[in-house]
């Protein structure tokens, strides 16, 4: 595609004649030009690309987008906000993939994971193949490929979706961070259906307050009805049981649909079970209603269903698709799942790492009548510290036994990370142990669990990292739970 096409339109351009360019690809990510890409320099969080222009020439950049007019060998056209050219450009290169695919957003606090892997299986139901992109990964159907970032970037968000759309999806579905959407990754993407499950603390260490962070929110939910889409406006489907989520949906001006458990819920759930067996439910829209059996746990799980069902029924799909689609998962990974033996503890590894999402998940667990509940926690560094000790006043109010230890330090002290744990419960705590060691405390807490009791292993989920100063090394908790349970040689099952 010719650059003059390219950059057509957009705001700040220097030049008024664009050289008539080639381009073969476009990235923000200098590693990655190949000879006559176009090079857009953005300035990030922690790096600004201006500074690897050069790298990018020496690797066969033929034009480069910047905010800083500089000298260079190649043409340098200069705009008002290069993320913003990033995504129009690359959304024109890549003819615009998200329109001609049914296109399904997930934001939240919790639950956007579960929810996407729910909704991708009723979309393979009613449509067919079904691109899903995610916290655990983005791919097609289950050959799914490990993720950086919850929400890729720009240019590789839409190349992504256009893998998608040559591949054959008729759908994709993907979660959308509040860091993607004040960063603008998904700026100009046009969602059919965007899903606001709940709204509690977190991320405050980038956003600041928590206004602000529903106010990233928001900016998801207002691209749904954004002047100049191509598609008709989109429907927002949204928690009524969660106050702050019904905040946002008060002020929204187009087609909404309520999903909870509450009798005002336009799609709700009655008769509620949920045990480690499963959880069921009968589904109840407009008029209809349904038997659903998930083999899902967790109670939290219904919610999820919910908000699956009713993105699907948004579009138009049938309640028999919905409960295929809901009934055909049996797992998503690093989400309650459960790890068990014979005449041992039940062990659940999740990826619970805020306040809300701990106490969702020790709740369950303490409601499903364990003799005693052990949990394995920690908090991330470099994060929203003021979440540390409201996490370790729950873990202690509801677990029979605690263990705090390390989630991914990144560059802070483990032990400083824990002091503030440790804020929240009180130094003394009988019940309480501290250990750094993930591995260790992941063993200890195994070891001291007996027939009956139940250990929750929270805050890493899928993740098989653990994040310590700058190196990256290979720990997962659903690894580490195998081997001590094998250790234990009594019936290991998962």
């Amino acid at each position: 595609m010719k650059l003059g096409r390219l950059t057509d339109g957009i705001i700040g351009l220097n030049i008024s004649e664009i050289p008539e360019i080639d381009i073969l690809g476009i990235t923000v990510d200098s590693r990655q030009v190949r000879p006559g890409y176009l090079f857009i320099a953005v300035s990030g969080h922690v790096r600004d690309g201006h500074e690897y222009i050069s790298q990018a020439i020496q690797n066969g950049a033929v034009a480069a987008i910047v905010e800083n007019d500089i000298e260079a060998k190649i043409p340098v056209i200069v705009v008002e906000d290069s993320k913003a050219a990033e995504s129009v450009m690359s959304r024109r290169f890549y003819e615009e993939p998200d329109i001609r695919m049914v296109m399904a957003g997930i934001t939240g606090t919790n639950g956007k994971t579960s929810t996407a892997f729910l909704v991708q299986s009723i979309f393979e139901v009613a449509m067919g193949k079904t691109g899903i992109i995610g916290t655990v990964g983005n791919g097609i159907g289950k050959d799914i490929s490990p993720a950086d970032q919850t929400t890729p970037g720009s240019s590789s968000l839409i190349q992504m979706l256009a893998g998608f759309r040559d591949s054959g999806c008729c759908s994709t579905v993907m979660e959308v961070s509040s860091h993607a959407a004040v960063q603008g990754r998904t700026k100009g993407l046009e969602f059919d259906v965007g899903v606001f499950t709940n709204i509690t603390r977190d991320h405050l260490d980038y956003h600041g307050t928590f206004e602000e962070y529903i106010d990233a929110k928001r900016i998801f939910v207002d691209s749904l009805n954004a002047s100049g889409r191509i598609k008709k406006n989109g429907v927002l489907v949204y928690n009524l049981d969660d106050c702050n989520v019904r905040k946002v949906a008060d002020q929204y001006g187009g087609k909404k649909i309520s999903f909870g458990l509450g009798s005002g819920a336009e799609i709700k759930a009655e008769s509620v079970r949920a045990d480690l067996n499963g959880s069921g439910f009968i589904l109840v829209t407009s008029g209809e209603s349904i038997d659903i059996e998930l083999k899902l746990l967790g109670g939290f799980s219904i919610y999820n269903a919910l908000a699956a069902a009713a993105a699907a029924s948004a579009i138009g799909v049938s309640l028999e698709d919905i409960k295929s689609g809901l009934e055909s998962v049996t797992i998503i990974p690093g989400r309650f799942q459960v790890i068990r033996m014979n005449d041992g503890p039940v062990v659940v590894v999740d990826y619970a790492h805020t306040p809300d999402a701990l106490e969702s998940l020790l709740s369950f667990c303490r409601d499903l009548g364990p003799t005693n509940l052990i949990s394995v926690f920690g908090c991330g560094g470099d994060r929203d510290r003021g979440k540390r000790p409201i996490m370790g006043k729950i873990a202690a109010e509801i677990s029979d036994r605690v263990y705090v230890t390390s989630d991914n330090p990144r560059s802070e002290d483990p032990e400083a990370i824990i002091d503030e744990v440790m804020e929240g419960i009180g130094e003394g705590h009988a019940s309480v142990t501290r250990i750094a060691d993930r591995r260790e405390a992941i063993a200890l807490a195994i070891r001291g669990a007996g027939k009956g009791d139940l250990v929750a292993l929270a805050g890493k989920g899928h993740e098989d990292y653990q994040v310590i100063g700058a190196d990256r090394i290979h720990f997962s908790d659903i690894e580490e739970a195998g081997r001590v349970l094998r250790g234990l040689e009594v019936g290991y099952q998962d």
